[in-house]
């Protein structure tokens, strides 16, 4: 398809532009735009909020159509098919399956000479979902998986083959770098994500009192709200845990809360990539995280941090009690290897410089720019 007549331009669609992995990295490339090649825009199927207010502020073209974005909705996909019309972007790069579903239909509609999926996690589709986006993805050029992980799920599933996938792992936000302190009283333990059952945080609080029962002055802190927030309340009180476990809640600085602490966990059910764990790594926490999606692609065990192969308290606690047994001198050395490894590995200056090689390379086969 030749792209004579459309702008130079990026578009971005997600499901919403407020707070999440998907939205923070979307204000980490309008953040860093000059460093691309590529002019970007965003564009959320529904609503706005922090982020979108975020993008305003840079200066960069975003919006948000206000739709529902559940899969099918013949609203989403009318109304992307206008603003595609309207803007003629030269290459709409999707992010996630709501996204995926609606974007790609309306892109094709509207004329548009590239296309790209994004998948944002480890697929967890019926089989009428999977024969959906088998469909879908053979109508794009070119699918991105955050992941090793998540393309060999596609792959998998049946939802795509070798050649259509390309991994770009996810970009992050370094954060300040902290030495360890001191080994003292107590031992103070740290979590940032969402509080729903996938990140597990259940498994955290119970691991807590496994190890105070075992004499160990464990301390946790939750970084982060959620649905689970009342069932968690609830087990902090049966388990006596009250002046134990500190329920933060949701911080746009999440890691200043942080500061002072000495193991930093990740008890996941399953994990696209791993961006809190990236972030933890760079701010010099060592770091003990489950083994699943994406994270074994993050994590040396042993080397840059400790992989968790089952996601329950008991290992946990087993994991926590090998780490502290450990000299404080070789865990702080791997801490400063970790930081080393994701800031030099996942920055955002290699994300947007593999992106844009994608673009170019698809956009010179669609006749953009010629």
């Amino acid at each position: 398809m030749s792209g004579q007549g459309h702008r130079r331009q990026v578009l971005h669609v997600l499901t919403a532009l407020d707070f999440g992995g998907v939205e923070s990295q979307m204000r980490l490339i309008a953040d860093r735009g000059a460093a691309s090649r590529w002019p970007r825009a965003f564009l959320a199927i529904g609503g706005g909020g922090a982020v979108l207010d975020a993008l305003h502020r840079l200066g960069a073209e975003a919006g948000a159509l206000g739709c529902a974005a559940r899969i099918p909705s013949p609203a989403a996909a009318w109304a992307l098919w206008r603003h595609l019309r309207r803007t003629r972007p030269a290459i709409v790069h999707l992010h996630g399956a709501e996204a995926n579903f609606h974007g790609t239909l309306a892109a094709r509609l509207a004329g548009v000479p590239v296309v790209i999926a994004e998948e944002i996690g480890i697929p967890r589709h019926s089989a009428r979902a999977r024969r959906t986006f088998a469909q879908l993805y053979r109508r794009c050029d070119r699918v991105v998986a955050i992941s090793q992980a998540v393309k060999d799920s596609l792959i998998l599933l049946g939802e795509a083959t070798e050649a259509q996938v390309e991994v770009i792992h996810n970009p992050f936000q370094p954060q300040p770098f902290y030495w360890l302190p001191p080994r003292g009283a107590a031992l103070e333990l740290g979590f940032v994500g969402r509080l729903e059952p996938v990140k597990n945080p259940m498994a955290a609080i119970e691991a807590v009192a496994i190890l105070r029962a075992q004499g160990m002055a464990a301390r946790l802190r939750l970084v982060g709200d959620g649905s689970l927030r009342p069932a968690l309340v609830q087990r902090i009180a049966e388990l006596g845990l009250e002046d134990a476990v500190t329920l933060c809640g949701f911080d746009p600085d999440p890691f200043a809360r942080l500061v002072g602490c000495h193991v930093y966990l990740q008890p996941s059910l399953t994990e696209g990539f791993g961006l809190a764990v990236c972030e933890a790594m760079s701010a010099g926490l060592p770091v003990i995280a489950s083994a699943v999606g994406g994270v074994p692609e993050i994590i040396n065990h042993g080397q840059t941090g400790w992989l968790l192969l089952k996601p329950d308290a008991a290992a946990l606690a087993d994991a926590i009690t090998a780490v502290q047994a450990m000299d404080a001198a070789d865990v702080q050395a791997i801490a400063k290897r970790a930081a080393d490894h994701v800031v030099g590995r996942f920055s955002i200056p290699a994300y947007l410089a593999r992106c844009d090689a994608l673009y170019d390379r698809l956009a010179l086969a669609a006749g953009v720019g010629r």
